[in-house]
């Protein structure tokens, strides 16, 4: 028989050893209990959105890349709107569409948009294009179905915005669309710009370039007074990356000949924000990489951008993770708690892409919104350390900014419940 004293210091011990396990903490100073606090919502649908809080939703469609943002007053954003029409057989494929090939990705990101700004908004107070890629704004085929109104062909961002009345639309290139050569024969953009003519007429929408060094282009349009610790902090596109301090800028690439024989890919060109809310600080540039810099050093747009951000707890990663970008210089300056990639194609995301995460400090935390069976086993013993693979993700932030949580969505179905949950994490 055991004694009575015994029986004390065995529960003792479970004790203190069930409070380490549930109040463990990282480096970081993150709980990474993964979803301890908040396990009472798996398998429900995701809470709506409340006043005071911060949502950053990545949406999966399998097609690219799609981020909804719902602002602590209320004020919507959607940057990009994925469509690649790539096919399921293409060389480098695509892992299943999401949630099946019946649901266009520009429907996906309309149904899941609209459910989730029902109760901020009934509209989008900003859409922005990242860049003018078919995986970010959508894809053109004189298949896709036409507007009835408008003459133009309706897919990714075409097909959201005639479905979701919004405000203004920002991209790298209004109203010329001629840098770094003239775009608008390419019928991608054309068809675009017949959209925003269209918009402007049927909304009463704006449009805009994008303004590298300003904080005052996105700003909160419901309650901004009440949330002065709201900021978002234009800092790169085209070339041009804010130098740090007030609103100046300096421009990274050549002019005239010099850059056009180099044939600037569209990737250096995306647009890159800060969004800082309280303690919590998000960053997001597009496709941005340094593809090509052992012969163009301009062609590395992670290094400038690296010289005038400081650490983040959230990053989207840059151009979904795959190879030469997410460089070390970059990461150094960023040091992300959490990483989210919105992972496509089969070789998303890269291996020594994800080694050099790790390898900047090790205790982040990777998110995908796919894995294919192939690059699963590319990944090797990286793999087991992402926290997800499949999914909507979505970081809502606590009201002040000092806390956040992941939550990841079923995107099988359009029903949107919760199948994990990761943290509350400690804004740094």
């Amino acid at each position: 028989m055991i004694s009575k004293s015994k029986w004390i210091g065995f529960i003792f011990f479970i004790f203190l050893f069930s409070c380490d396990e549930n109040g463990k903490k990282d480096s970081t100073g993150n709980n990474n209990d993964e979803g301890h606090h908040n396990e009472s919502v798996i398998g429900k649908v995701l809470p709506d959105w409340e006043e005071g809080y911060l949502d950053i939703h990545a949406i999966n469609t399998g097609r690219g890349e799609s981020t909804l943002f719902i602002f602590p007053d209320g004020t919507t954003m959607l940057i990009d709107a994925a469509g690649s029409l790539i096919s399921p057989t293409a060389e480098i494929p695509p892992p299943p569409q999401k949630p099946n090939v019946n649901v266009s990705p520009g429907l996906t990101i309309t149904n899941y948009t609209k459910y989730f700004i029902k109760t901020a908004s009934n509209k989008l107070n900003y859409i922005m294009l990242s860049h003018f890629h078919p995986d970010h704004m959508g894809s053109y085929d004189t298949g896709l179905p036409l507007n009835p109104l408008g003459s133009f062909r309706m897919g990714g961002v075409t097909e959201v915005g005639t479905n979701i009345a919004f405000d203004k639309i920002i991209d790298r290139g209004y109203p010329d669309y001629n840098f770094p050569t003239d775009m608008t024969s390419n019928p991608l953009i054309a068809n675009y710009i017949k959209f925003i003519e269209w918009a402007k007429n049927a909304y009463g929408a704006t449009a805009e370039k994008f303004l590298v060094g300003k904080v005052d282009q996105i700003v909160l349009k419901q309650n901004p007074i009440e949330y002065p610790n709201f900021q978002i902090r234009n800092i790169v596109a085209n070339g041009k990356v804010w130098k740090g301090t007030g609103t100046e800028i300096i421009n990274t690439l050549p002019e005239g000949e010099d850059l056009l024989r180099a044939d600037p890919p569209e990737n250096i060109l995306s647009i890159g924000l800060v969004l800082s809310y309280g303690e919590f600080d998000y960053f997001t540039a597009g496709d941005l990489q340094y593809n090509g810099r052992s012969t163009y050093s301009w062609k590395d747009m992670e290094s400038p951008v690296a010289n005038v951000v400081t650490s983040v707890d959230v990053m989207k990663a840059n151009h979904h993770g795959t190879a030469n970008c997410n460089g070390e210089e970059l990461l150094k300056s960023l040091k992300p708690n959490v990483v989210v990639a919105h992972t496509w194609r089969d070789v998303h995301p890269n291996p020594e892409t994800l080694g050099r995460i790790y390898g900047a400090q090790s205790s982040t935390q990777v998110f995908t919104t796919n894995m294919t069976l192939d690059n699963r086993q590319r990944l090797g013993a990286n793999l087991s350390k992402i926290k997800s693979t499949q999914g909507h993700i979505v970081v809502r932030v606590k009201p002040d900014g000092g806390e956040y949580s992941i939550y990841i969505l079923d995107d099988s179905n359009q029903s949107y419940k919760v199948t994990q949950v990761f943290g509350p994490y400690k804004s740094t």
